[in-house]
């Protein structure tokens, strides 16, 4: 996709709204690289990037770890099948030291081959499927099978926090940043 085929211009740090860019700066000082397409149509909205800055930085805190957190944004990726977050996330996975045949696998929507990594996509997609409403039996099933109501409840969360993304993004045509494509 070229910049051309991006439906709505990404907000430029300095553009005249403070909300927009203490956000930015924010998202700026705590990842190194530089501001994402994404970030950038998101901050259009200087109350959306302000909470899911917010959000990032607060789940970098949860139960979840980063690659838990990157496989239900992966999932959710597929879900709403936005180009953007599933180059993004399979990136993001890979430099996280993922295998080339499971990032694969969560692309296809196969489980992957690690259990915890398997388990999380099931999750994710039940979750979205009955919108939470899991049954007494599969809530069961899901704690015996070692995730806690605390990772459950940080699951939505991650759910939640790309559904706005990857709509936004959607909405958008947000180009791929060149650093998700290179090899």
């Amino acid at each position: 996709m070229s910049a051309t085929d991006q439906r709505i211009a990404g907000y430029e740090p300095g553009g005249g709204d403070a909300a927009a860019d203490e956000a930015l700066q924010a998202i700026d000082a705590a990842f190194e690289g530089p501001l994402t397409n994404d970030q950038k149509v998101l901050a259009n909205s200087a109350a959306t990037i302000q909470s899911l800055a917010a959000m990032r930085r607060l789940m970098h805190g949860s139960s979840l770890s980063a690659i838990d957190r990157e496989i239900v944004a992966l999932g959710i990726a597929r879900r709403t099948r936005s180009a953007y977050y599933l180059t993004a996330c399979a990136k993001l996975l890979r430099w996280a030291g993922v295998a080339h045949d499971d990032i694969v696998a969560a692309l296809e929507g196969r489980p992957m081959s690690d259990p915890r990594h398997a388990l999380l996509q099931e999750a994710t997609q039940k979750l979205c499927d009955a919108q939470g409403r899991l049954s007494d039996d599969e809530l069961a099933r899901y704690r015996a099978w070692g995730l806690s109501e605390t990772e459950l409840i940080d699951i939505i969360t991650v759910i939640g926090w790309y559904l706005i993304a990857t709509y936004t993004g959607n909405l958008a045509r947000t180009e791929i940043d060149a650093f998700w494509l290179a090899e």
